[in-house]
């Protein structure tokens, strides 16, 4: 008998949790002013935008792109011939400039952006997207908005508009906490 007969569970996987053991979790290890239910519909929200970001790098997959690259792509796009700097690209999509730096370079490698170097300091490098990269972005939009509009497709035309209302406000919230916004 082999052993993957005798042990059935895949040891490259873990088992299925749910919500309830993290609920107890949350109850044994948050602080006494963290209102519990609330730090589980956080839990629940945080689960969210991960699958989100899995479903879309899936429909993404046949352009060879991830949601993040494409998110740099797109910020770019939208600032048109504005020269920016990795550590300003860094900021505004939350993240390292570690992280940016790697996004940069995999985009380069594809010449979907170029760096250039400043004419007043050599130290100083802006990224700016390349034609290449534009049509690339016109041929992933549209598969990028027909997923993003999917996201609701479950909930009703009331239910959207008080989803809105509340995705706004927390939106708002985080922004405001982080000092940043899109």
């Amino acid at each position: 008998m082999s052993k993957v007969e005798r042990d059935p569970i895949n040891e490259d996987s873990l088992p299925k949790l749910g919500l309830e053991p993290y609920a107890e979790l949350i109850k044994r290890s948050a602080r006494a002013d963290t209102p519990i239910d609330d730090a589980k519909r956080g839990l629940m929200l945080l689960w969210l935008s991960d699958y989100f970001l899995d479903a879309i790098d899936v429909e993404l997959a046949p352009f060879g792109i991830t949601e993040s690259k494409l998110d740099l792509l797109i910020l770019l796009t939208l600032h048109g011939d504005k020269r920016a700097t990795p550590s300003a690209i860094a900021k505004r999509l939350g993240i390292t400039r570690a992280s940016a730096t790697s996004l940069i370079d995999w985009l380069e490698k594809r010449r979907l952006v170029i760096r250039n170097h400043s004419a007043q300091d050599r130290r100083k490098v802006f990224v700016s997207i390349t034609e290449e990269g534009r049509t690339f972005v016109d041929k992933a939009l549209p598969t990028y908005w027909s997923f993003c509009a999917s996201i609701l497709t479950d909930l009703e035309p009331e239910e959207r508009q008080v989803f809105e209302k509340i995705v706004n406000k927390l939106n708002h919230s985080l922004q405001q906490k982080l000092g940043v916004e899109r």
